[in-house]
Order: structure tokens, then C-alpha cells, then sequence
């Protein structure tokens, strides 16, 4: 079977969208396309697959990453939104629809205008260092002085000093390590061990240009996607006064929007691009 593909970017991070809603709700080998169409030298080439799939009057989004697990689904969401808004499938001012998985979460994003869209990730939670539980975070104006230093560890390490914040927040709650680095953000990336109670937690590199600006560097490798990383990185600024409760975090050439809202929730606001569509030929697993 011949299925088109899109792949689109968002906020520096790519992505390769698969229309399947004519497809009445197949189980296809969704985890064997992700490694041939993510990979980098043989496929097409992104961070995360996304599928469109419906049963019913619901229109599902799953989202996988290279090794075939769930991935973040915070950009996939945002390009699925842009693709149902341009083919006619969504209303104008939002698009619904339900993400896979154990808890079948309902998900609405924004139409902010005709070219940005804007989605809530949820609370920002940090980690509890050495427990199984997460607590929410607050911003530094909901603190007293010292409850916000207590917050991160400050620790010393060559090239710089390092402040690192481990935190969790995103649609599916992945964990990140925030790390503002006054020496730089390579020695940081590669000295920083996280001790976090999570499994192997994204480390996030983030300098502040002021209240209203953060700079983040990311690894195209990471589980969190770029929204949710960006979310970690206001979240974590205004955690310990370092930040507004809005602010934009700029990446290599793109940048999101970022709000923690009255209701402690991380939005995100971003423009999705469409780079180039293609086709590929899927076997399903009942023709093997």
C-alpha cells in the first residue's frame, strides 16, 4: 500500500506526518516504518513519526520515535493541527483530537492566527532527587527567596558555574534536566550527570538573555520534543527568578512562545512549516 507522507518543522525540530484516516482504524506496523522513514542516511529522515488515524468520529494521533517507542506528542500535535486545519478537517479556531495510548488523553489545539497554533502541555512537576514522586512547581513569585534557591543545586565544575533544576512536565510528562550555565553550554552538556529519580532524563542546555528571552540547546536525540523542552526551560527560569511567567525561547533559527499560566499550566505557541512531502510503500501485517 502507497502512503503519503509530509514532513514538517517546528521550532528547528522535524517530524514526518502520515495521513492514515482512510485507513478505518488498521493496526499497521506503525514501529517498523518509524526506523526506515526516521533514520538519517536511509529514510526521510526527523526526530518522530506522526500518525492520523480515525475510528469512529475520533481522529487519533500517535506518535513514535526512531526505536518505535511513544514519543512526546506536544510539536506532533501542533504539525497534525496545521495538516487537518489546511485539508479541511478541523473547525477555525481549534482542532481536537485524541492521542493513543493508555490513557487516550484528548488533546485541542489553538488557532491562534493564520499561522500559529498554541497547545497546553500540562504543570510543570520536579523531581523528587532519590523518590518515585513528583512535586509541582511553583514560580519563583509564588516563593519566598529562599524555598526558589532550594529548588536547583548549584555545583561548581570546569569552565563554570552550573545551576541544574531536574523537572518533568509535557503532555506525556517526560523528564528533562534544566542546566543554566554561566561557563557555556558544551561543558555543561558533557560534565553534568543528572540524579534525578528518572530514567536517563534529557539534559537542557539554557541561557537567559533576559526575563523575556531564554536561549535553549537541545540534542536531536532527545525524547523531549522541542515544545516541552521549551516549556522546561520557562518553567524552570521562573522556577528560580530567572524569568517572567511568559517569555520566548529561541533555539538555532526558531523560537516558541511560552506562557505558565494563572492555572499552572505550560502553554506553548508555535508555527509549523511544511518542508516537503513524499511517498512510501507500507505492507501491512496481514499481507505478510
Amino acid at each position: 500500500m502507497e502512503l503519503k507522507f509530509y514532513k514538517l518543522r517546528v521550532c528547528d525540530a522535524d517530524l514526518i506526518l502520515v495521513d492514515d484516516l482512510e485507513g478505518d482504524g488498521r493496526d499497521r506496523d506503525w514501529e517498523t516504518v518509524a526506523a526506515a522513514l526516521l533514520h538519517r542516511k536511509r529514510g526521510a529522515g526527523a526526530e518522530r513519526l506522526a500518525v492520523l488515524a480515525q475510528a469512529e468520529r475520533d481522529i487519533w494521533l500517535r506518535v513514535f520515535g526512531p526505536d518505535g517507542s511513544e514519543g512526546e506528542a506536544g510539536d506532533a500535535a501542533l504539525c497534525a493541527a496545521r495538516y487537518l486545519l489546511d485539508s479541511g478537517r478541523s473547525g477555525a479556531d481549534r482542532v481536537k483530537m485524541r492521542l493513543s495510548g493508555s490513557a487516550h488523553q484528548a488533546l485541542t489545539v489553538d488557532v491562534l492566527d493564520s499561522a500559529s497554533l498554541g497547545i497546553a502541555l500540562g504543570p510543570p512537576r520536579q523531581i523528587a532527587a532519590g523518590e518515585g514522586s513528583t512535586e509541582t512547581l511553583e514560580p519563583a513569585a509564588a516563593l519566598s527567596p529562599s524555598e526558589a534557591g532550594r529548588l536547583a543545586t548549584s555545583i561548581e565544575a570546569s569552565g563554570g558555574r552550573y545551576l541544574v533544576l531536574p523537572l518533568c512536565a509535557g503532555i506525556r510528562g517526560t523528564a528533562g534536566v534544566v542546566v543554566f550555565a554561566e561557563g557555556g553550554a558544551n561543558p555543561a552538556r558533557t560534565r553534568i550527570v543528572a540524579a534525578a529519580n528518572a530514567p536517563s532524563p534529557d539534559t537542557l542546555s539554557v541561557h537567559v538573555v533576559s526575563r523575556a528571552e531564554l536561549r535553549l540547546s537541545r540534542s536531536s536525540h532527545a525524547r523531549l520534543d522541542a515544545s516541552a523542552a521549551g516549556a522546561l526551560a520557562l518553567a524552570a527560569a521562573a522556577a528560580v527568578g530567572y524569568a517572567d511567567r511568559e517569555a520566548v525561547v529561541r533555539t538555532r533559527r526558531d523560537a516558541l512562545w511560552l506562557e505558565w499560566t494563572a492555572s499552572g499550566s505550560l502553554y506553548a505557541a508555535a508555527r509549523p512549516e511544511y518542508v516537503y512531502r513524499g511517498e512510501f510503500h507500507l505492507v501491512d501485517r496481514d499481507e505478510r
